[in-house]
Parts: C-alpha cells; sequence; structure tokens
C-alpha cells in the first residue's frame, strides 16, 4: 500500500504522507481482504492520511472481512491499538471495519454517557483512554474493552443520569469472548480480564483497603491496574478530575 514503486507514484504518496493502493484498491481489496484492515494500520503507525478513493474503497469493502481468518485480523488488530496513534480506530468504525470484526465496539460508539464523569460516547472513551497509556499490547487491549459491557448494563435514572451498575465484570467477560473469538493467547485474555474486572476497584487510599486490594489483584499486576486506572480518569470529564487522581497517587506505594 505505501512502499510502491515510483513508476506507480509511490514515492509522492510517501511525500505527501498519503496511503494509497497500487492501482484500483477494489482489484487489491478483492485480493486481500486483510489489506482493508492494513489499511488503517499504516495509517495509525505512520501518521498518514488514506487517500479518498482507497478510503472509499475500505467502506465498501469491509464486509470481505468475514473472509479473513481470525489469526490475521488480530494480528493487525495488535499493531493498531500499539501504534502512535490508536486513535484510527475512528477510521475503522467510520469505514465499517469494525463493525464486521468487533461489532460490540460499534454499539460502544453510539451509547451515550449522560454522566457528569464523562463527556465521550463509550466507544469514544475507549479509544480516549487507549491514548492515555503506554503502546504495551495487554494494557492497550485493556482499555479498548475495558468499558465494552456498558451499553448492555446501561440504566437511566429519573434525573437523566446513565448508570453502569456491574460493568467491569460485564466488560471483562465479554472482552474474554471478543478475545477468544479472535484467537488471543490464553495469557493475554486471562490478564486483560483481570484488569478490566480491577479496573473500577477504587480501594480506600489507606494501608489495610490497599493492602487487601493489592492481595485480591495480585502483586504483578496491581501497578497495571493502576496505570489503566489513570489512563480510565485522563479519559473522562474533569468533573472531580484531580480528587480522582490525588486517590491514585495515595494509592500508589
Amino acid at each position: 500500500l505505501v512502499n510502491t514503486p515510483s513508476s506507480f507514484g509511490g514515492i509522492g504518496d510517501l511525500e505527501r504522507g498519503q496511503i494509497r493502493c497500487v492501482g484500483d484498491p477494489r482489484e487489491r481489496f478483492t485480493e486481500d481482504a486483510l489489506r482493508i484492515l492494513r489499511a488503517v494500520r499504516f495509517s495509525a503507525q505512520l501518521d498518514f492520511e488514506i487517500e479518498a478513493e482507497t478510503k472509499a474503497a475500505l467502506a465498501e469493502f469491509a464486509p470481505r472481512l468475514t473472509k479473513v481468518s481470525a489469526e490475521r485480523i488480530q494480528a493487525e488488530l495488535v499493531k493498531l491499538a500499539v501504534s502512535p496513534h490508536p486513535e484510527e480506530f475512528y477510521t475503522a468504525c467510520e469505514t465499517g471495519i469494525t463493525r464486521v470484526i468487533l461489532p460490540e465496539f460499534d454499539e460502544a460508539m453510539e451509547t451515550p454517557q449522560n454522566n457528569p464523569h464523562h463527556c465521550y460516547t463509550v466507544g469514544r472513551h475507549m479509544i480516549e483512554s487507549m491514548r492515555q497509556i503506554e503502546p504495551d499490547k495487554v494494557l492497550r487491549l485493556t482499555m479498548l474493552f475495558h468499558d465494552i459491557g456498558k451499553p448492555v448494563v446501561r440504566s437511566t435514572g429519573e434525573d437523566g443520569v446513565d448508570h453502569f451498575f456491574g460493568h467491569a465484570d460485564v466488560s471483562a467477560q465479554m472482552a474474554c469472548d471478543i478475545l477468544k473469538r479472535l484467537k488471543f493467547d490464553n495469557e493475554t485474555l486471562n490478564t486483560v480480564e483481570k484488569l478490566i474486572t480491577y479496573h473500577d476497584f477504587r480501594p480506600h487510599p489507606n494501608e489495610r483497603s490497599v493492602r487487601r486490594f493489592l492481595n485480591k489483584v495480585g502483586k504483578d499486576l496491581f501497578p497495571l491496574v493502576m496505570k489503566v486506572q489513570r489512563a480510565d480518569v485522563a479519559a473522562q470529564s474533569d468533573y472531580q478530575r484531580s480528587e480522582k487522581e490525588e486517590r491514585i497517587r495515595e494509592v500508589l506505594p
């Protein structure tokens, strides 16, 4: 898609920072549908824009991703998740790619959070939280799915405020199902599941409460949970943000 010979204008594309298929993008995507997802991944890794005709073809041919093996999709999804620009998941959603490979994510993108703690839809919050954490596979996947269950448990009070009771456990189970579907290894699956399970558990900043939480989560996962919580807060609204960040600082050793 990018490193094309000069006769195809590849050098010009590189200079312009543009992702463009060689020849007719519809032919290229017919030859190998994985190129549809790979185009977005290249854009995220290189910070290149996808050329208009190529982008239109992504949307047209996205349904062909059903013919690609889960293992190949997994590999591209991880590269996209750990890229310098995970916000390219917006492009994957806009072009219909996630509707094919991660339909649960599209539902999250459409689910509002009418709650003072939030300023984005569920899906946008998850994407923004990915930008707030280091490009580690497990951590980025955790942020991508940490609230994936919110559309399932969403309720609205008489005051118009949305609530998501029990969303951590539901999200952990849904993430587990998605990762199984995409043929992730058991270690990744189990770690992501645990991090999501405990991502919304807020121990009081006192020795007894922190020790109990440490014993529950485990010494190895404890610092990762704290990183997840910090990224979660950073992708929320400004409401009580300073208090939330202070609690995390006090909980950390």
